[in-house]
């Protein structure tokens, strides 16, 4: 899996692209790549969540009968 790192290096590699193309289209799809590969990192870089999210049978309630 890719990490923060590889992912901030991408990040600048299309920033310097973006600087060196003098095509807008070029540039613009350059930015975003960086800004993608930016969120990438700072997702990697993030905690995972826990990822059981269901309650145990200990908390779950007994259904009401009447």
């Amino acid at each position: 899996m890719a990490s923060a790192k590889f992912f901030k290096r991408q990040a600048a590699t299309c920033a310097a692209m973006a600087k060196q193309t003098h095509d807008e289209e070029s540039r613009q799809r350059c930015l975003w790549l960086a800004q993608t590969y930016l969120q990438l990192a700072e997702s990697d870089e993030q905690p995972a969540a826990p990822t059981n999210s269901l309650p145990d049978e200990s908390d779950a309630k007994p259904a009401d009968r009447h």
